[in-house]
């Protein structure tokens, strides 16, 4: 039971935009059911504005991408460390680790190494389904309990037994969604297409420059097109007027901050790259073309050892391919204008995407999902501390066996390849050590064992999970993607 005389005490660690968002509703969730709670940490300028206590805003560091990761591991090791320590000062009741897995992983397991009486929590798996599922074992063993967004991810870690208590909470963009936000186009008005380059830095140096083309050409191949560009916050948009502003004259486009779900519910189509405005489209009933072009090195290792059909959540959710998706290292305005153009010709594809998207988001569309998580905060802060093996799993948490599945995600390459690494594993187990940079995982090397263990599978024949056939990342043209049913 709590004891009342003591404010509970929570550090939120959030690195991404998305992420932001997220901990801001966590944090109003918490402060609601106890308003004497104490939020500290590092996130971005919704947490601050939630109330959350911090000193840095860790969001302006978000990367994504093997070369990106690379640029930028000075700053985000020295932050790592600064973080390490106002954890350890502060000795919260909780810490909750926010997605971002490249930092918060090795945040995670730094921790539990210092102090292992710290209680942790991870909001928002990673991607374990798509790759890297070695990463399941170090969650096991670095934190007290995983709340995830999505029924199937919950039935991952059941069908694998991993010996980790995983709670679905839910997605909380239904907190935000509203009735009836879609806002109909009048007849004869232009139609409204909406221009979302990313969240993070690199997303949006790689991609404006691309939709902006895509822009002009689909304006002078059709004209009776309105754009209406969104960048996630007031500190990218200095950034987005100036490219912007560079390319002269072109056709009209108003720009929005914020992904608000009432700028997409004005749009008729979105171009978007993968991330949660996919699934906010989904909710308000925009039909969406998803588009991400890769650094080639990123890319050409994301083929190699990425094992999920699909990069949409929508289409993850539907098992198809409601939502087009034109993916490469080579992709090309001229691409991504002739399957949006072809998506506006073609009114009744885009209510059947609309419609599809629709079903394929109706199981999980229940609000609600901020008090959840929050309830599952405050619990394990009342919890009492729980005892702790040698490498930080908790005391009688680890089955005698373990499945026949979680043996062969988390076996290593060499034991796949007789005692030796794969000739291929080189690149891979450099853009692994790359994803952890962002961590400064390469301080301790023998921690990325379970890490490189479950890249180097596929690269020797590992087996991917059942359901989740490999495929990819790759298409034809955009119309052939288009024309066969994306």
């Amino acid at each position: 039971m709590r004891r009342s005389h003591r404010r509970r005490k929570i550090y939120l660690v959030a690195g991404e935009p998305s992420g932001d968002t997220l901990g801001a509703l966590l944090i109003e969730a918490l402060r609601r059911q106890d308003p004497e709670i104490v939020c500290r940490g590092v996130g971005g300028p919704k947490m601050a504005a939630a109330g959350q206590r911090q000193t840095v805003d860790l969001t302006e560091h978000a990367v994504v991408g093997l070369v990106e990761v690379l640029r930028h591991y000075r700053g985000l090791r020295k932050l790592f460390h600064r973080l390490l320590r106002e954890i350890e000062a502060a000795r919260p009741d909780v810490v909750v680790l926010i997605d971002y897995p490249g930092f918060n992983l090795r945040l995670a397991a730094a921790v539990r190494r210092r102090l292992p009486s710290i209680k942790l929590i991870y909001y928002v798996s990673p991607q374990v389904w798509a790759w890297k599922p070695g990463r399941a074992e170090l969650l096991s063993k670095t934190v007290d309990e995983l709340l995830v967004l999505f029924p199937f991810e919950e039935e991952w870690y059941r069908h694998r037994g991993i010996p980790l208590t995983v709670s679905c909470v839910g997605h909380p963009l239904w907190d935000r969604l509203l009735v009836n936000q879609r806002r109909e186009r009048k007849p004869g008005a232009p139609m409204t297409i909406g221009l979302l380059p990313g969240s993070r830095e690199s997303e949006i140096e790689r991609h404006l420059p691309l939709l902006l083309e895509t822009a002009a050409e689909m304006d002078w191949r059709r004209g009776n097109l309105e754009f209406l560009l969104v960048t996630p916050d007031a500190r990218r948009e200095a950034y987005v007027r100036q490219q912007w502003a560079a390319r002269g004259p072109g056709p009209a486009i108003r720009l929005r901050v914020g992904y608000a779900l009432s700028h997409l519910a004005r749009c008729d189509l979105a171009l978007l790259c993968s991330g949660s405005a996919s699934l906010e489209c989904a909710a308000v009933g925009t039909p969406q073309l998803l588009v991400y072009k890769a650094n080639p090195i990123t890319y050409a290792v994301a083929k190699r050892v990425v094992q999920v059909r699909y990069l949409s959540i929508v289409n993850l959710l539907a098992d198809a391919p409601v939502v087009p998706e034109l993916i490469s290292e080579k992709l090309t305005s001229g691409a991504i204008a002739e399957a949006a153009l072809h998506l506006l010709d073609h009114p009744e594809e885009r209510a059947a995407m609309v419609q599809a998207m629709q079903a394929a988001i109706e199981p999980i569309a229940r609000a609600g999902a901020s008090a959840r998580a929050a309830a599952h905060v405050l619990a394990l802060a009342d919890r009492p501390c729980q005892a702790r093996e040698a490498d930080g799993s908790a005391v009688g948490r680890f089955p005698g066996k373990r499945t026949p599945e979680a043996l062969d995600d988390s076996r290593v390459g060499s034991l796949a390849s007789g005692g030796r690494p794969s000739p291929k594993s080189f690149l891979l187990r450099l853009a692994e050590r790359a994803r952890l940079f962002r961590s400064g995982l390469v301080f301790h090397p023998r921690s990325e064992s379970s890490h490189t263990a479950a890249v180097d599978s596929y690269s020797s024949g590992g087996k991917p999970a059942p359901g989740l056939a490999p495929k990819p990342i790759c298409g034809a043209s955009a119309t052939e993607f288009v024309r066969n049913g994306g």
